[in-house]
């Protein structure tokens, strides 16, 4: 069987996360995204990097594609180049989602307005919540706190500012 060719040179630059794999796993990682479907393309990829041997099963390929993918080296870089994808499809996707809303016919024409108008638009709401409720403390759980700070602040070489003292307030 002949290996296919995969060019590494898809994406110009490659990031930090295609930098730390070696020449195969990179292989590996741009064969996935030439895959032509998405059932068996851990299989495709790993068979166009150059893993396995001449007379490798399929079952052997798709074990190694699949002990590739979960490596989160690999899974990284995976993200890294999707990310590199995804930015690139951009402008295809604009222009065809110009060209459905220019048809006011199409089937997917009202919820493409809807897409973009929530985009431009996003819809908004305010929501009011009030709390009410007493906190009730007594003297006796005030005053524990108060040793359980002054303990900590010691334990801790923390010094604390003397407390505020509410005139007219009655202690028990």
């Amino acid at each position: 069987m002949e290996r296919l060719k995969v060019d590494t040179n898809v994406v110009a630059q490659e990031g930090p996360a295609m930098a730390a794999l070696n020449e195969r796993q990179k292989r590996f990682v741009h064969a996935l995204f030439l895959a032509p479907r998405s059932h068996g393309s851990r299989t495709f990829a790993a068979k166009a990097a150059g893993y396995g041997t001449p007379t490798s099963s399929r079952k052997s390929l798709s074990q190694i594609g699949h002990q590739l993918s979960t490596d989160p080296k690999v899974q990284a870089a995976i993200s890294e180049v999707s990310a590199s994808y995804l930015t690139t499809l951009g402008p295809p996707a604009v222009r065809a989602l110009r060209k459905l809303l220019e048809d006011p016919g199409h089937k997917d024409h009202g919820r493409a307005l809807g897409i973009i108008m929530d985009r431009v638009t996003p819809i908004q709401s305010t929501a009011v919540l009030k709390v009410e409720g007493e906190v009730k403390i007594s003297s006796g759980d005030a005053a524990r706190v108060m040793d359980r700070i002054e303990e900590l602040s010691t334990k801790f070489m923390v010094a604390l500012p003397q407390p505020k003292v509410i005139e007219h307030e009655a202690t028990e």
